[in-house]
């Protein structure tokens, strides 16, 4: 594809600026370079633009955050929607990478600020659409794994599934998720009480899941999360009497919580 010319580059520059953002300095500069119509100002078209594209964006935005919109209502989340794409424009032609920092505007617009687990939902609902919509994975190539000389055992970083989360929240933001589905029969309300939760969201297969692992799996999640070798992981736990490493290994391969393996420079998965 061949680069387009200085002087059309910034014009697609102030025409961004304009639709996006409303920039006051893109729309001056913008106008002279416009044609406008008998039946349609530049005023006019430049709205309908910019109308347009705000409306695909929010649009975007309820794809992705079905629950949040549900919790608020459409109308309480259009306006909050239109106030995040003011200050938040797109960066990516498609619209499936739109909308990451919602989670951290809704924590700092007052509006929300009585629903405190609301930035949480939405950080469990963008984390789902990323595992969701990534590429499929094989899983976990034993018979190469099984090739690995065990003396050289120690130096394994066993990996985690691509795209997959650890996410903790104060609230049961998981239950909070479940009950808000479109297809959801319950209609029990949830205690936000209940306490903290550690969730693992991944993809298994064709099946993006959330799982809630104990303390002990918890803390070993976080282990291999973090890319340590596996003897440093094993020598972390030694003393540990609730996480044995060597009888969880093998559960968790079954289970598809390890998906991959690096020795080395090499990497397998």
């Amino acid at each position: 594809m061949s680069t387009p010319p200085p002087e059309l580059r910034e014009l697609q520059r102030l025409f961004y600026g304009a639709i996006s953002t409303k920039d006051a300095d893109s729309i001056q500069q913008l106008q002279p370079q416009m044609r406008s119509t008998e039946h349609l100002s530049f005023e006019r078209g430049l709205s309908a633009y910019q109308g347009s594209v705000v409306g695909k964006l929010s649009r975007a935005l309820e794809d992705i955050y079905p629950v949040c919109c549900r919790l608020v209502g459409v109308q309480f989340f259009t306006a909050m929607a239109r106030q995040y794409i003011r200050r938040n424009p797109s960066q990516s032609h498609d619209l499936g990478d739109y909308g990451e920092q919602l989670p951290a505007f809704i924590a700092a617009f007052e509006p929300a600020a009585s629903l405190p687990y609301l930035p949480d939902v939405a950080r469990l609902e963008w984390h789902w659409h990323c595992i969701f919509n990534s590429s499929d994975q094989p899983g976990l190539d034993l018979a190469a794994l099984g090739q690995v000389p065990p003396d050289r055992w120690p130096e394994l970083v066993l990996q985690l599934p691509d795209h997959s989360v650890l996410m903790t929240s104060p609230y049961p933001v998981h239950r909070i998720w479940q009950v808000n589905q479109a297809n959801a029969a319950s209609t029990e309300t949830i205690d936000l009480n209940e306490g903290d939760v550690n969730l693992f969201l991944w993809r298994d297969q064709y099946e993006t899941r959330i799982d809630l692992p104990n303390v002990a799996e918890w803390q070993l999640l976080q282990a291999f999360a973090s890319g340590a070798p596996f003897g440093e992981i094993c020598a972390q736990f030694e003393h540990n009497d609730e996480i044995d490493v060597a009888a969880l290994l093998p559960i968790w391969v079954q289970r598809g919580w390890i998906s991959g393996f690096m020795l080395g420079l090499d990497e397998n998965s």
